[in-house]
């Protein structure tokens, strides 16, 4: 065992993820450097050779260059890997996507009806409320309220919920992904809002023929 004095982390990608395999690089000094490299099996040690590029714009004429040359069995490039990595991780995106929004259809259809229910049950109470002097206008802005609260809470906890999980995931696959990530909480807005409006359309309808 060797110990070292540990000084931070950084962002970069030094040598290739077929020899880390994702884990960290460990970067020494030269002279811990040269008595690894004395204490090591010559049978396991690897060349790695890494190409960095001053200027990103070539990134894919540097990536085709690097797949025609033949240094060895292995010839991904960090382009490919993090194209790779994207692919994968956004398959796994829609499916969860896909399973989250039927979930999501299903509770709100199921808030929504629930909703229904409680109007048909309340009625008799818009009568009342408009003979005391409620207007149509005051009991809207009641039910409103109301609806705003019993679908935006759900709401707020899902986005919660959904931003957490997915930055769980960046921290286990290493890939960041705002895009999907976004446009999914957008789909899940719009979904949630679009059945607190019909139950406020329903609600309307309800007290215009209560009273």
């Amino acid at each position: 065992m060797v110990p070292l004095h540990y000084l931070g982390m950084k962002k970069d990608y030094y040598v290739n993820y077929h020899f880390t395999y994702g884990m960290p690089t460990v970067i020494v000094d030269q002279t811990m450097f040269d008595r690894l490299q004395k204490e090591t099996d010559p049978q396991k040690k690897k060349v790695h050779i890494g190409i960095h590029l001053t200027d990103e714009t070539n990134i894919e004429r540097a990536d085709q260059l690097f797949q025609r040359m033949e240094f060895s069995s292995i010839t991904d490039s960090r382009l490919m890997m993090s194209r790779h990595q994207k692919q994968t991780f956004g398959l796994i995106l829609f499916v969860v996507t896909f399973l989250g929004l039927a979930f999501l259809v299903t509770s709100g259809c199921i808030l929504y009806f629930k909703q229904m229910g409680a109007g048909e049950e309340e009625r008799p109470n818009y009568t009342i409320l408009r003979k005391l002097g409620f207007t149509e206008k005051d009991l809207l802005g009641g039910i409103r309220r109301k609806q705003l609260f019993y679908f935006g809470i759900p709401l707020l906890l899902g986005l919660s919920h959904s931003y957490f999980a997915v930055r769980s995931g960046w921290f286990f696959f290493g890939t960041e992904l705002w895009t999907p990530m976004l446009t999914v909480m957008a789909i899940y807005t719009v979904c949630y809002s679009l059945f607190g409006v019909l139950s406020v359309r329903y609600y309307k309808k309800l007290i215009r023929e209560a009273l």
